[in-house]
């Protein structure tokens, strides 16, 4: 900026204006609060008074006769005020040659005459100002000047060295404010570019101002350059870059210019086949991150895919002989850092669903949410195919891997991009699975018919042996010798490995129960064996957590093969999806004696599960629940003491069980009066009641305990006689579910429940007994029927006895009819739950009140089937269906 500018009026010699403009700018630039403004107006008011000193100076010469100023020293202030000529370098090239005409001793002294006036001339061109210092060779004659003013000398040099910011040459008919002006502004934006934060060039740049450019093709383009490095967009800088990159296609910097442009202006469909492109085409290391901006804020979903689809490795096609080698491992499932680092970043954009399970399995290995929304009913089929494809370049085995390399190209741009980086990974990891010595070798292992097959040695320890299972970590079948190599080569439970193989010791397991995997079916069933495959082994691995994540319609989804192992368990999942809503509850409904119930059943041992249970437990594996979680009813001693006593005469379990239930019950002490004499009842199957203060101190319901121990003592005594009426099996139920119950009090009704169910099964298939079977004394009888009977007992036999004909024949009819009314009194007692013991006090108290069987006709039976059969009304219908506690709860509601 030249002197004039900063004071604001037009070059002159008149002292007097210059004086009155730099008083009136000297209040905007106080020394204090401004002192570089202050500093650059004072020097820009002295640069104007020597012009104007130097201007009387040589007039006063003139006049006093001293001789004219050289003509050289005139042509090149007429060159520094020409306009057209000041940044010309041709221009200058011209003055330069003149002074060639001159003599040397007149050169000489005309030198540092021209550097001064060069020096304030203001802005000028770099290249034309080097051009004049070059040939009167300033440079080397500084050592003949002062200190000073060689300090002076050399900074100017110094700074005339650097380049133009373009041709000044093409600025030759602009007016001269404008030249300075568009000069200042270039040169200022190449400093801040260069020497300050890009914040502070943006900040720059960003101001209003209306400056005239050169056309200058390098020019613009490095100002295309420094304003897209700086996040400046602007319409016209996107056109420059669009007809720029037209002109030229191929060329990769046009092609990143308009795509940061493009995405500058917020034009994310024109930025993203750019972006896709330089990535492509060019590999260029903005264009990953770019495009996962754009994919962020597009398509959120597809975001860890595409990250996946990035995380591409070199693609290895040869490896050495040695197994013990480190380059073994390449072309195996991998991750770069930067793909660790996106996962991070990822993390704080709150994605839900298939992403944020696909983020957290990559991130925790945390695989079960993923493989439930992998299972489950999705909205979007595409999207959760492609999440099948990335879990697959993990987990597949060769099958699924060729399945995404032919899988065929998508019209949508990014899903083209994720396929794209799939098929790359999916081919490079074929190549390592059948071309790599370790997985030939494995290979080898496995299929060997040598009866007793030795692994590679250099494959059990260290780095080969986390390879092998690495190699083993993918899905797929074995059969059983295969297996049996397996877990003798292999510690499939290790736990500090760094590769997880739970699955694989769980079809180990299997197949050491007879069990093995079908072979896999080609074509779109493959998926399915996967899918099969991975909801058994998650099942079997955690199955609590897994039910929980499952969605409803999971089940009815799901092709099982009849040949695979999961068909043991999908029709008994199912059956309590639909009946409860839920699979919660598992545990009561396994068969301990099938192979993969077998293996189920050992993960659910536990007192929570067997309380949760949909159906009642065994009281086997109710023991072995208690066994695996001792200090689940904590310090609880009356539960503690009827669980142990209702499992201690529970005639299924063995001697030796019951030999350690006797010892625990007699291991307990208690110093209070009333639990020795308790402690002796239950042992011998004859239980007394505890005080009710005593039920109160333990806060339960004497209700409750008492029915317990009625129960306990009717069943060891009379066995299947002795199962309650159905209102007290009732209360047992309703004592069970009641959470404000202790552990170990619930688990004793759990058990009681258990025995009372096995008891009524066994006579629960039975079909009702006939209304008309008279002679059958022990079956039931329901109210219609019996009202039936008594009614016509009572009008037809009076009857029948007066025609008779004699009194000994009219006798014996009215004894059978007391003898058929006492039986359906029988009956009718035994529908409701009751025995003889009811029947003989109706006969004593029937003297008395003649009526009292007609009392029978208002009470309902039970619903359920008791000791004496099943309902009469049930018309063979099974009402223990789902078992006694689901029965019991419905009647409770």
């Amino acid at each position: 900026m030249t002197c004039w500018i900063r004071l604001g009026i037009e070059p002159t010699k008149d002292q007097a204006l210059i004086r009155d403009a730099y008083r009136a700018r000297l209040p905007q630039h106080h020394p204090e609060s401004d002192p570089e403004g202050f500093q650059a107006l004072r020097e820009a008011y002295e640069s104007a008074n020597r012009f104007a000193r130097q201007e009387e100076d040589d007039v006063e010469e003139e006049g006093a006769g001293i001789p004219e100023m050289p003509q050289t020293l005139v042509d090149f202030y007429a060159l520094l005020q020409d306009p057209a000529r000041r940044f010309n370098p041709q221009a200058w090239q011209a003055f330069v040659k003149a002074l060639d005409q001159l003599p040397l001793d007149a050169l000489d002294d005309l030198s540092w005459g021209l550097f001064h006036p060069l020096a304030n001339a203001g802005p000028l061109s770099y290249r034309c100002a080097n051009l004049l210092a070059q040939r009167l060779a300033w440079e080397q004659q500084l050592l003949d000047l002062e200190f000073d003013q060689a300090r002076e000398v050399e900074a100017f040099l110094q700074r005339i060295k650097g380049p133009d910011p373009f041709d000044t040459a093409l600025m030759g008919d602009w007016p001269v404010p404008v030249q300075i002006e568009t000069l200042w502004y270039a040169r200022s934006l190449d400093y801040i570019f260069q020497h300050r934060p890009l914040h502070e060039f943006e900040d720059f740049a960003s101001h209003h101002t209306c400056v005239p450019l050169p056309a200058d093709d390098a020019f613009i383009q490095r100002l295309l350059v420094q304003f897209t490095q700086a996040g400046i967009g602007g319409v016209g800088l996107r056109q420059q870059c669009a007809e720029q990159q037209a002109q030229a296609p191929d060329d990769v910097d046009w092609l990143y210019l308009l795509a940061c442009q493009n995405s500058l202006l917020g034009l994310e469909d024109q930025a993203l086949p750019c972006w896709i492109r330089l990535w492509q085409e060019h590999r260029h290391p903005k264009a990953e991150n770019r495009l996962l901006e754009l994919c962020a804020k597009r398509q959120p979903d597809f975001l860890a895919l595409l990250i996946q689809a990035f995380d591409r490795l070199e693609n290895v096609r040869a490896w050495p002989a040695n197994l013990a080698d480190g380059s073994q491992i390449y072309g195996s499932p991998s991750q770069r850092p930067e793909t660790l680092a996106r996962w991070l970043g990822v993390g704080q954009l709150n994605l839900q669903g298939l992403p944020a399970a696909f983020v957290d399995w990559r991130m925790t290995g945390d695989e079960l949410p993923l493989l439930a929304l992998l299972l489950g009913e999705a909205a979007d089929s595409r999207l959760q195919q492609l999440y099948q494809h990335a879990w697959a370049l993990r987990r597949g085995d060769v099958g699924l891997l060729q399945q995404i390399l032919d899988e065929p190209q998508p019209v949508d741009a990014l899903e083209g991009l994720v396929l794209r980086g799939f098929k790359y990974q999916a081919e490079q990891q074929l190549c390592w699975l059948n071309q790599a010595p370790i997985p030939l070798a494995m290979k080898a292992f496995l299929s060997s018919r040598s009866v007793q097959p030795q692994l590679a040695e250099e494959l059990t320890k260290d780095e080969p042996h986390n390879i092998g299972r690495l190699w083993l970590r993918r899905l797929r079948p074995y059969d059983q010798s295969a297996l049996v190599r397996i877990d003798q080569a292999f510690d499939l439970q290790d736990a500090q490995a760094d590769v997880d193989l739970r699955g694989l010791s769980l079809l180990v397991q299997l197949e050491q129960r007879g069990v093995v995997l079908p072979a896999i079916a080609q074509g779109e069933s493959m998926w399915q064996w996967h899918a099969q495959t991975m909801f058994l082994l998650t099942l079997l691995d955690q199955p609590e957590r897994w039910l929980a994540l499952i969605d409803s319609a999971c089940l009815e989804r799901l092709d099982v093969n009849p040949a695979h192992p999961l068909s043991r368990l999908q029709p008994l999942l199912r059956r309590l999806q639909r009946e409860q809503g839920s699979c919660s509850g598992l545990l009561g409904w396994l068969q301990p004696s099938d192979p993969v119930h077998g293996l189920l059943v050992q993960k659910l041992f536990n007192v929570q599960q067997a309380l949760d249970s949909a159906a009642l437990p065994g009281n086997a594996q109710l023991y072995t629940c208690i066994e695996s979680d001792p200090d689940a009813c904590g310090e609880d001693v009356l539960g503690l003491m009827l669980l142990w006593g209702v499992l201690y005469h529970d005639p299924t379990l063995n001697a030796e069980q019951h030999r350690a239930l006797l010892q625990s019950i007699a291991a307990v002490s208690c110093e209070d009066e009333w639990f020795e004499g308790f402690r002796n009842g239950l042992i011998k199957g004859e239980p007394v009641w505890p005080p009710e203060k005593v039920l109160a101190d333990f806060g339960v319901e004497k209700l409750v305990v008492y029915s317990l121990l009625d129960t306990l003592k009717s069943l060891v005594r009379h066995g299947a006689a002795g199962v309650p009426r159905n209102k007290v099996l009732s209360i047992l139920q309703y004592g069970k579910d009641d959470t404000a119950n202790s552990v170990g009090l619930r688990l004793a009704l759990t058990a009681l429940l258990s025995w009372n169910e096995r008891l009524l099964l066994a006579n629960s298939d039975t079909r009702p007994v006939p209304a008309t079977a008279f002679w059958r004394l022990g079956s039931r009888l329901g109210r219609k029927a019996f009202i039936g009977q008594v009614l016509g007992c009572l009008l037809i036999t009076p009857y029948l006895a007066l025609m008779s004909g004699t009194a000994l024949s009219g006798i014996g009819v009215l004894l059978l009819g007391v003898a058929l009314l006492l039986g359906a009194i029988l009956r009718r007692l035994h529908d409701m739950g009751r025995g003889i013991p009811t029947l003989l006090i109706f006969g004593c108290l029937s003297p008395v009140l003649p009526f009292m069987p007609l009392l029978l006709f208002g009470f309902p039976g039970d619903k359920l089937p008791n000791r004496y059969g099943v309902p009469p009304d049930s018309g063979g219908e099974d009402t223990l269906s789902g078992g006694l506690q689901v029965a019991l709860r419905r009647l409770n509601d």
